[in-house]
């Protein structure tokens, strides 16, 4: 009995670990955790526009971003990825940490920490990359929590991010900025369902979690009734 039950237990933990996903858009600042990532959504059409008006290639080879923040008491490192829209090709960056640095802005001047990435691509990889109209910098954090926001800006102007390709250079237009964060069971519980999950944004569908859930305590029912039948054939 005992190691029917430690299967079941087993099958019930085994769907508790996710991500919940926050749109910090609009914030001016968000504390990143440990294993927390920025997810920066970039509205790319524009490049290609501006390209085919002068006969260019209309994919970058080149991309480069800074993000912008009030001076930070840790260096901190962040992985930094470029993806597609959809999330399904990505690449990375060389990992990244956050460096002094000064900015000139209507609404701040002075001191600030930044954090900066840039890539050379190849023609293939720029247009698997670029094909649609947006693409995704995503900053996962490896190192201490941070608090990443330079007020009055909201964080999806904090990141400038450059496309260039041959004499052309176009800077990506901002779209929205999310905060994936690494959750369990018991998180989830604990905020009453208050978070979706990333995987659930783009097509409804029956919740995995919710399905297996159920699939252990059937197990679980189907092992007791078992295990009483045999008992009493004996």
């Amino acid at each position: 009995m005992i190691l029917r039950w430690g299967l079941c237990l087993a099958i019930l933990v085994a769907p508790a670990v996710g991500a919940a996903t926050i749109d910090v858009s609009a914030e001016t600042s968000a504390v990143v955790h440990t294993g927390d990532t920025l997810v920066f959504q970039l509205l790319t059409w524009n490049f290609g526009v501006n390209a085919a008006a002068f006969g260019l290639p209309v994919y970058p080879t080149d991309v480069s971003f800074a993000l912008v923040s009030a001076p930070l008491s840790v260096a901190g490192g962040f992985a930094a990825t470029l993806e597609s829209a959809d999330r399904a090709v990505s690449v990375a960056f060389d990992s990244l940490t956050f460096g002094p640095g000064s900015f000139q802005g209507s609404g701040y001047a002075g001191e600030v920490s930044t954090l900066q990435g840039y890539l050379r691509l190849s023609p293939l990889l720029s247009e698997v990359l670029f094909s649609a109209p947006s693409a995704v910098i995503a900053l996962r954090n490896d190192g201490p929590d941070v608090t990443i926001g330079l007020d009055p800006y909201v964080l999806r102007q904090n990141l400038y991010t450059s496309l260039s390709g041959g004499p052309l250079s176009v800077g990506a237009l901002p779209g929205s900025v999310d905060l994936e964060s690494p959750v369990n069971l018991a998180s989830l519980m604990d905020l009453g369902g208050a978070v979706t999950f990333a995987a659930d944004a783009a097509v409804p569908e029956p919740q995995t979690g919710g399905l297996l859930f159920g699939g252990g305590v059937l197990l679980c029912g189907l092992s007791v009734v078992l295990g009483r039948i045999s008992r009493k054939r004996k």
